[in-house]
């Protein structure tokens, strides 16, 4: 049986584009008139700073200064390297081929980054472009995408963004899928479903991709740190989110693999559980209590051990059902996967370790025989 289901953005930046557009544009027009200000040869060229500008917007300071000095250097190489073309005695059409082949190889330096598109295009506009007066055109095409840039970067500087709230709603939703997901497969386990089969199709689905792009979001958070004037504030506040993340990020993948066996195993020809039966009331307790869990991971206030304390006795409890079993065979597999998957999530879980969470768990073993 299969299970791919995931909805979330790609963009781990949604919600601060609004952001960024304003600044983008406000760049642009400035730029724009400061560039139409300059004396000739560079100002003729004005209508390449608001490029720059836009090139160099970016959502945060360090990625601000990273792109801009990557496009300048990438436009110096390619514009020098149209100026070269332009001195050498070869026919139009080979000059372009030949001029290509350099500028693409030169544009492979891992340090131009995304700048290095502008390599090939500076190459071709001076020579293209610079027909006229080749040195001029340098001048006003580096100049002006440079002017643009630096009104980018210093309206970057003036208002960088902190995109916290975006990232808290990555670690919210994803809170909130693995807890859905955990409850969805207690329900089908006490029988409230009408059809277990779909039900677990339904209930099974990708989070750890989701789990992933929480994680970009929070690099992303920690880039717009860099170089802001305002970092300190939020620093200690980020890195307590942070930890967060990555404790839910883990438990993400955890429960996806978890609900992957259980929904293979119940939907097969030999499930492992009676759905609504005795066993199955008692796993899906458990995983109710792991839903509370992971929806308190992401409360205002740090998990107690406290809150942990009912999980591991429902884990606790679980391996004593699955030793119990232990002579079945094969039919008491599952039982002890969900065990180790359990006690894994359990390990993960950021209790204090002052906090004596339950009394120690032995090790899955068969009873003793007589």
């Amino acid at each position: 049986m299969g299970f791919t289901r995931s909805t979330a953005s790609t963009d781990p930046l949604l919600g601060s584009r609004l952001h960024i557009a304003v600044k983008a544009a406000i760049a642009a027009a400035v730029a724009w008139q400061l560039g139409n200000l300059l004396p000739s040869p560079i100002g003729d060229y004005a209508y390449y700073a608001p490029m720059g500008a836009v090139l160099a917007v970016h959502p945060s300071v360090a990625g601000s200064v990273r792109e801009s000095v990557q496009i300048f250097v990438a436009l110096v190489m390619g514009a020098g390297i149209g100026a070269v073309f332009h001195v050498l005695p070869v026919p139009g059409w080979a000059a372009i081929g030949l001029l290509v082949l350099v500028a693409v190889i030169l544009a492979g330096w891992d340090r131009l980054g995304d700048g290095r598109s502008w390599v090939i295009t500076a190459a071709l506009f001076t020579y293209i472009l610079g027909n006229i007066d080749t040195s001029d055109f340098v001048s006003g095409l580096v100049g002006q995408v440079s002017l643009g840039a630096a009104v980018g970067l210093a309206l970057t500087l003036a208002l960088p963004p902190i995109p916290a709230r975006i990232a808290r709603r990555h670690l919210d939703s994803v809170a909130a899928d693995v807890s859905e997901q955990l409850e969805g497969m207690a329900k089908v386990l006490r029988g409230q479903t009408a059809d277990p089969e779909q039900a677990w199709l339904e209930v099974a689905r990708e989070v750890f991709p989701d789990a992933l792009r929480l994680r970009e979001s929070f690099l992303a958070l920690d880039d717009s740190l860099r170089g802001n004037l305002r970092a300190r504030r939020w620093r200690d506040h980020v890195g307590r989110r942070r930890a967060d993340a990555e404790v839910v990020e883990r438990v993400a993948a955890l429960v996806e693999n978890l609900t992957y066996m259980l929904g293979e195993v119940q939907a097969s020809p030999r499930p492992w559980l009676r759905l609504g039966g005795e066993a199955a009331q008692s796993v899906a307790d458990t995983l109710d209590e792991l839903a509370s869990v992971v929806r308190r991971l992401v409360g205002d206030e740090p998990i107690q051990g406290s809150d942990v304390q009912p999980l591991a006795v429902g884990v606790e409890r679980l391996s004593v059902l699955v030793r119990d079993t232990a002579d079945h065979g094969e039919t008491s597999f599952p039982g002890a996967a969900v065990v180790v998957s359990l006690r894994r999530i359990l390990g993960v879980l950021p209790v204090p370790e002052s906090e004596e969470v339950a009394s120690p768990i032995p090790p899955l073993r068969a009873p003793r025989r007589r």
